[in-house]
């Protein structure tokens, strides 16, 4: 770390990294980016970014992984009403992940084929790494617990995860939704949503 920041210095500059970072790669994607840019943003020289992370990719990498808890510990709120309804509950889950997309647009950048394959190969010393983007790895653990509460059908929770992460992907991109039906797209994908609740959850009544 640099001798001139003192700790709580060093803590706000690598929480504006991490906040200027974020505004940078979700509105310019990873490879347009660059740490002058980012260091300009933070206003601090560029040497000094080095004393925090040793590349943007490895900053790229530390926004994406706190994204993605922030993102869990949405999910766990949103499911504490899993036990008292849990069909609409289900759906609720499934239209919270195309929100993310949009409200966190470094998660669409990593579903990027070239985005990932790039990141996997700048980082390819972190053992993690092809782990780290494999974004959605938690639903087959919610899928698991879900099916020992009785929620959810007995079937390969990686099958059903499959299906819902299938889903999540057709509109990442304007294209698909353009082939799928722009103007019908919301409703064509509600029903699909329909479809995947009915088919998943086990219905209480009777």
């Amino acid at each position: 770390m640099p001798k001139g920041f003192t700790e709580q210095e060093k803590k706000i500059i690598k929480d504006n990294l991490i906040e200027k970072g974020t505004d940078l790669f979700g509105t310019y994607g990873l490879k347009k980016t660059n740490v002058e840019e980012i260091t300009s943003a933070v206003n601090i020289a560029k040497g000094s970014f080095y004393s925090f992370y040793s590349s943007k990719e490895e900053l790229f990498l530390d926004i994406l992984q706190r994204t993605e808890k922030k993102v869990i510990k949405e999910v766990q709120q949103l499911l504490k009403n899993m036990k008292k309804n849990p069909k609409e509950t289900f759906k609720d889950f499934i239209r919270f992940h195309f929100r993310v997309p949009k409200e966190q647009p470094i998660i669409q950048q990593v579903a990027d084929k070239n985005t990932r394959d790039y990141l996997i190969r700048k980082l390819q010393n972190n053992p993690n790494i092809k782990q780290i983007m494999q974004t959605y790895e938690y639903i087959p653990q919610f899928i698991k617990m879900w099916q020992n509460s009785g929620f959810i059908i007995n079937k390969d929770p990686q099958i059903l995860a499959g299906i819902l992460k299938s889903l999540f992907t057709i509109g990442l991109d304007e294209e698909t939704v353009v082939y799928i039906g722009k103007e019908k797209y919301p409703e064509i994908l509600e029903t699909l949503i329909d479809i995947i609740a009915n088919y998943m959850i086990i219905s209480k009544s009777g």
